[in-house]
């Protein structure tokens, strides 16, 4: 694999932004920033021009149900390519296929795709999120009724001992559920409190015991109550706790997330889209697993009115943290790039552009969006006439 010289471009360094340096990549890993004068161009260089563009850690969404007409359950390789098409188009260079509440056979079907899946290469396929079926049915949300259940081992440690499962939302005072967190942690996965009625003193002992994260905060949990504080409260009084947000403006209104901003720091928030099959198509019927949704001026929702994930797109949630909270680019980066890939104890390989890491990087234009798209420091998206390459001569 020939060096990759992306050039004339403002790249992140953790801080800030540097300008008048080129940003090198050799065999899939960032090598390092250099001065013109120190390259020392070799035949076969590919060089890149970003066109004043900013070069950023590739985007991190660590809960997506579908985009494009297709969701993650749908038990499809071509479904999972589609997606990642989309994702990587949007600038997400590392993701975790969420899947819902749903029949042990469909749950299973999925998952065996996804594992063969994962055996491909350059894509930004990470693993998966198990987002139920062991949700507290009070709380549920969109996910169905019908398929909510306690956590039994015979079904669960399967999904455990694939490897895949990175993340698993739910609600541990079901009965088994501070069982199946204990058993979750010892696989490695990352243990998100959702869907879930706990109350503060519930909830502060599953951080205490290893809970990490909470899902789509403020959504499928109850509100902060003065005599009742809840898993919110409880979260925050925990340093090592992280809170998953759509900023989509619909779920939680722009002053709820600069509160959260305001009480937490960017360093603890995970911006997430919780996006589902109509995104990127618009408003019309659609359906999330069982349940019927539809969607207008961008809202999807059930029947009965709920919410039913978003049509948020990972560059939007970027935009909108920094209109919402009143936030610079360099301020908003951290929540899609370095928090997440924390979080699941990828960072600095993922979510950094620092020497020796994964060369997983995004042109991005704040006007225009993603230029290109490299996984692995392969340029694997190119937008049309916005940013050039070309192989330096023998």
């Amino acid at each position: 694999m020939s060096r990759i010289l992306i050039e004339n471009s403002r790249v992140w360094q953790e801080d800030g932004f540097v300008s008048g340096r080129t940003l090198v990549l050799d065999d899939g890993l960032i090598v390092g920033l250099l001065p013109e004068a120190d390259l020392g161009r070799l035949p076969g260089d590919r060089r890149v021009d970003g066109r004043g563009a900013y070069a950023l850690p590739g985007f991190i969404d660590l809960h997506i149900h579908g985009s494009m007409g297709v969701d993650v359950m749908d038990g499809s390789l071509m479904s999972l390519r589609s997606l990642c098409d989309f994702l990587i188009r949007g600038g997400v260079t590392s993701f975790l296929s969420t899947t819902m509440t749903d029949s042990a056979a469909r749950i299973n079907a999925a998952l065996s795709v996804m594992r063969t899946f994962a055996e491909q290469p350059g894509t930004p396929f990470q693993g998966v999120h198990i987002e139920g079926p062991y949700l507290n049915p009070a709380y549920r949300g969109s996910q169905p009724a019908a398929h909510l259940r306690e956590p039994k081992p015979e079904e669960y440690r399967p999904w455990l001992k694939t490897g895949l499962v990175k993340m698993i939302t739910l609600a541990p005072e079901i009965a088994g559920g501070e069982v199946l967190m204990r058993e979750a942690l010892a696989h490695g996965a990352v243990v998100s409190v959702g869907h879930s009625g706990a109350d503060y003193e519930a909830a502060t002992r599953y951080f205490a015991a290893g809970a990490r994260q909470v899902t789509h905060t403020f959504n499928g949990m109850p509100g902060i109550h003065h005599r009742q504080p809840g898993i919110f409260i409880a979260a925050l009084e925990n340093p090592d706790v992280t809170f998953q947000i759509i900023p989509d403006g619909i779920h939680v209104h722009p002053a709820v997330v600069r509160m959260l901003l305001r009480l937490v720091g960017i360093e603890r928030v995970v911006v997430i889209t919780d996006a589902m099959v109509a995104t990127g198509l618009g408003d019309g019927e659609y359906a999330l697993g069982d349940v019927a949704v539809t969607v207008h001026n961008g809202q999807a929702r059930t029947p009965s009115g709920g919410l039913a994930g978003s049509t948020l797109t990972i560059s939007q949630a970027l935009r909108n943290m920094m209109r919402f909270c009143d936030l610079t680019l360099e301020e908003a980066i951290p929540m899609l790039t370095r928090v997440p890939a924390r979080s699941l104890g990828m960072y600095p390989q993922k979510g950094s552009l620092e020497a020796g890491t994964d060369a997983d990087i995004i042109l991005w234009d704040p006007q225009q969006g993603v230029r290109g798209t490299f996984i692995q420091g392969e340029l694997v998206y190119q937008a049309q006439a916005q940013c050039t390459a070309h192989t330096v001569a023998d």
